[in-house]
């Protein structure tokens, strides 16, 4: 039944088995060099033993009477670091064991050239938490196909829903790995597909920038292209939650280097270490950003009549759209209590084929990826902004993808009409707020390379006597959220919603 209903859900998402096919299509999962895999592979080695324990109080060994044991005195070890990741062990030990190390060893190599302490633990798959704050990273790597039980699917959903992540890794690039790895994660969440990171995600900036991807030769081979990161996630909100290496990183993680008997599918050692600290660097800064105070708020219509309110809806397209869900209801709260015009708190999702669409006055058009509109889709588009609608979009976190593909598909939809900077005298930077200049977060001054509030950026398309489009290409729902986004380009909560709350009067007042 709940195999039934999974499919029913993915077939309505258009999520299918074609999607997967996309993902690792072009991912040398049918290449000579990959069909050879099982005889050139690592082998598996025993797991390290668990460190040894000992208290402050511990005397010598027994010594031959009468002498008496004294204390040691020597320094003992400091404290053991907390754990940041937790390998997932099964009874299979020739899968998930043949790089025992590697976790280990990438933390030994961040100490060392990122000054920064964890540690690491093998976890039984029968021991999965639910509790993030103990162990924040789930590891799962391997050579075989596999599935999660039902009990483990659940219990990995609510990890990852309460801030935990999951990084799975076909280990030397195994492809019965790769198809399972895939299915289960599209299975543990599948009203958020998996996608290709773009190369603006912060996975790839975290802490190097890396913009010069490197695979090994065999990888090479089999399908891997330089520059290309080939790393499939899932997001919750604004953050990534799952992520899935097609290509090996543990064997770079564990300094095993190509040989005759080991003919590893996966990025270069150097490669792998810098991808490896970045995830754990992007990991340890987004938990605060996990769970965001708005999140915790509970915004109730009332009066469940929606005539002479404010009504706004998400515009649902073909991408992932689904980014900051309480980000709306914060702005209309704060809308409401300065202007005091009654608004629907209730979120409303809107197709861009439906009829609906015609019946709200103001749409909100968010995303962090690229994204293709069909025909239909810019028709009614078109057809929306002329009859007096109007669309405001924002790239959320201030994702380059996202602004690129919406300046591509309005252009598309309008006839190659253009996104044009509004001026500083316009309307929508003078009330209710007079906005001279916006404080940006952390990741956008850097970007920036600014150390002061900058003025206040929005592009628009007049369209038949009325602004019909308003765009930020900075992130104003993180702010709207409250979120603690570490890697957000975008504006600082109370000037977020200054901005945010100016544009949905001004297209009252137009």
């Amino acid at each position: 039944m709940k195999s039934k209903w999974i499919a029913s859900l993915l077939l309505v998402l258009g999520i299918t088995s074609q999607a997967a096919d996309v993902l690792l299509g072009d991912l040398g999962m049918d290449s000579d060099v990959s069909k050879e895999e099982t005889s050139f592979t690592c082998v598996a080695a025993p797991p390290p033993a668990p460190p040894a324990q000992h208290s402050s109080a511990e005397g010598l060994p027994p010594l031959p009477l009468p002498v008496v044991p004294l204390r040691r005195t020597e320094k003992k070890n400091p404290p053991r670091p907390p754990v940041l990741i937790a390998k997932i062990s099964t009874k299979n030990q020739n899968d998930w064991a043949t790089n025992p190390t590697d976790a280990q060893n990438l933390l030994k190599w961040m100490a060392k050239n990122l000054n920064v302490h964890f540690s690491d633990m093998t976890l039984p798959d029968g021991q999965i938490p639910t509790d993030p704050k103990t162990v924040p990273v789930l590891y799962r790597t391997g050579h075989d196909a596999f599935a999660f039980s039902p009990e483990q699917k659940e219990k990995l959903r609510n990890y990852l829903f309460k801030g935990g992540t999951l990084v799975l890794e076909s280990c030397c690039g195994r492809r019965a790995f790769a198809e399972a790895a895939l299915r289960e994660i599209r299975d543990l969440i599948p009203e958020r597909p998996p996608y290709r990171l773009p190369n603006d995600h912060p996975l790839f900036k975290s802490y190097f920038d890396i913009k010069d991807i490197k695979y090994r030769p065999y990888a090479l081979k089999a399908g891997a292209q330089d520059g290309d990161p080939a790393v499939i996630g899932i997001d919750i909100g604004c953050r990534t939650a799952v992520f899935f290496f097609r290509w090996d990183v543990s064997c770079g993680w564990d300094d095993q280097p190509d040989t005759p008997k080991h003919r590893c599918l996966g990025y270069t050692i150097e490669t792998a270490k810098q991808l490896g600290a970045n995830l754990m660097a992007y990991i340890s800064s987004e938990r605060s950003a996990a769970l965001p105070l708005s999140q915790a708020l509970d915004f109730v219509d009332t009066d469940k009549a929606t005539s002479d309110k404010f009504v706004i809806a998400q515009v649902k397209y073909s991408g992932l759209w689904k980014c900051r869900e309480a980000g709306l209801s914060m702005l209309l709260s704060n809308f409401h209590e300065q202007t005091k015009v009654a608004v629907k708190f209730e979120r409303e999702e809107v197709a861009l084929t439906s009829s609906h669409l015609f019946d709200l006055p103001f749409v909100y058009f968010t995303g962090h990826q690229d994204f293709t509109l069909t025909p239909a889709e810019r028709g009614n588009l078109a057809k929306y902004i002329r009859q007096g609608g109007v669309v405001f979009a924002e790239s959320c976190c201030g994702r380059d993808s996202f602004r690129k593909a919406f300046q591509r598909e309005i252009a598309a939809a309008l006839g190659g009409a253009q996104l044009e900077k509004l001026p500083a005298t316009h309307p929508v930077f003078a009330y209710p707020n007079n906005i001279k200049d916006v404080q940006p977060l952390p990741a956008l001054a850097e970007k920036l390379k600014c150390k002061t509030r900058i003025p206040p950026e929005l592009y628009g398309i007049n369209v038949d006597g009325h602004l019909g489009v308003v765009f930020s290409p900075h992130g104003l729902a993180c702010g709207w959220e409250l979120a603690q986004c570490p890697y957000c380009g975008g504006i600082h909560s109370r000037d977020a919603l200054a901005l945010g709350i100016n544009i949905l009067a001004n297209s009252l007042l137009q």
